[in-house]
């Protein structure tokens, strides 16, 4: 039998039609669209993506196989860059899940990867080690170290790029929640609780693998540097622009030196824009001081917001209910969103057919890179016109409403909150 090796993947979110070269003796799980960057898995059933999006599907298929890769379900799938067997991947799941029963071992994701984090006991010192040797041997690209500190000792999993997606595929596994760092003790970021939707979790979960600075920016403030970017924020909200460096440091009872010196972290950071001069503040997400299209009033303050994600998620940060003024990106039709219980919850959208664009990749400064092509659209089809179009190099996903809300709510509720 001849195998056909080429395959043209068509994507479902967005068309985009792809002529790949298919692996023969393995199962390609991920892909991402070259169209609008959405990572593409098997259907429920399949075992690859060439199954479930291809002209044909691949050659294990082909020459029907029985003990071929794609015997398996997709839950025993291996991920690309391992170089096991799906037996021994299995045998290997198993050993890992034994050693955490055994060790009382808990997996947590991390901006750099995954740690399993076990009770220190004698001999489990040995049994990571032996484990870790294991997994550089068949996982050569991510990176295994084991280190110890006072009562545990950790397995830590690291890795960049397209290597990230067999790391969350492997936390997935595990049952590990996902990323986030503290911004204050007891202060989660993002708030993962808020997330309900599994739309919204699984693109949430794109946009911090894209980079870790999403979590690590606002990761161990010092003091001046939190006050600094509270007393801005709340700045924003009360009065509708920017502060000045004088208004900064009455507000945060800071020395105007300090709070310059925690200007300049802040804009490090880019968790702040300032002008070329580095003095003026422009923008502190989810705020900007300069018109952006999308206009958010909270009580009775009006405000721009830096791109639709930020202007869903300002209200729950301010906890009150909002008013958003925007318009498709396409067309220029309006848009009004109302928002309710604090800034939480959806009272109204007009029209009913509003979509958000969310682009996950950017270029240094987020704001000048991800937050211009991150905008409402009146319905698909206009979205569809404008991939087509200016926005077609816009890595990124659809989303409903709803679903933009839960991911802005969980990015910037935490940032205003004490305790």
């Amino acid at each position: 039998m001849t195998l056909i090796l080429q395959s043209t993947l068509t994507c479902p979110n967005c068309g985009t039609e792809a002529v790949e070269t298919m692996p023969t003796d393995a199962c390609l799980y991920f892909y991402d669209c070259t169209g609008c960057g959405s990572q593409l898995k098997p259907k429920r059933g399949d075992c690859c993506v060439f199954c479930s999006y291809g002209s044909v599907p691949c050659p294990p298929i082909q020459s029907d196989r029985e003990n071929a890769c794609c015997s398996a379900k997709p839950e025993g799938v291996v991920p690309e860059v391992c170089s096991l067997q799906p037996g021994a991947f299995r045998e290997r799941l198993g050993e890992i899940g034994a050693l955490m029963q055994a060790f009382d071992g808990v997996a947590k994701r991390t901006p750099d990867g995954l740690e399993l984090r076990f009770t220190a006991r004698q001999g489990l010192r040995a049994a990571l080690d032996s484990l870790a040797e294991k997994e550089r041997s068949c996982c050569a690209t991510l990176a295994f170290t084991v280190r110890e500190e006072a009562g545990s000792i950790s397995l830590l999993v690291s890795g960049s790029g397209d290597d990230r997606k067999s790391i969350d595929d492997l936390a997935a596994r595990l049952g590990a929640p996902s990323a986030e760092y503290q911004l204050r003790p007891n202060v989660p970021r993002p708030d993962w609780s808020k997330i309900t939707l599994p739309k919204a979790r699984e693109v949430l979960q794109r946009w911090l693998a894209a980079g870790s600075g999403h979590v690590t920016g606002w990761a161990r403030l010092d003091r001046d540097e939190d006050n600094a970017l509270m007393a801005i924020l709340r700045h924003f909200a009360d009065h509708g622009r920017a502060p000045s460096t004088e208004a900064v440091a009455a507000a945060s009872g800071l020395s105007l030196g300090a709070v310059q010196r925690a200007l300049g972290t802040l804009r490090t950071r880019d968790l702040i824009v300032l002008d070329q001069a580095g003095i003026a503040i422009l923008a502190a997400y989810p705020f900007a001081g300069y018109s952006t299209g999308h206009r958010v009033t909270l009580r009775d303050r009006t405000v721009d917001s830096l791109c639709a994600i930020d202007a869903l998620g300002s209200g729950a940060m301010c906890e009150t209910a909002t008013t958003i003024d925007s318009a498709c990106r396409h067309c220029g039709t309006p848009i009004n969103i109302a928002t309710g219980s604090g800034g939480t919850a959806l009272a109204a959208v007009e029209p009913a057919t509003t979509v958000v664009w969310y682009t996950l990749t950017f270029d240094g400064c987020v704001a000048q890179t991800r937050c211009p092509n991150t905008s409402f659209f009146c319905n698909d089809d206009h979205l569809a016109a404008w991939r087509a179009g200016q926005g077609q190099h816009s890595a990124g996903e659809r989303l409903a409403v709803d679903e933009a809300l839960e991911i802005g709510v969980a990015l910037f509720a935490p940032l205003l909150r004490s305790v």
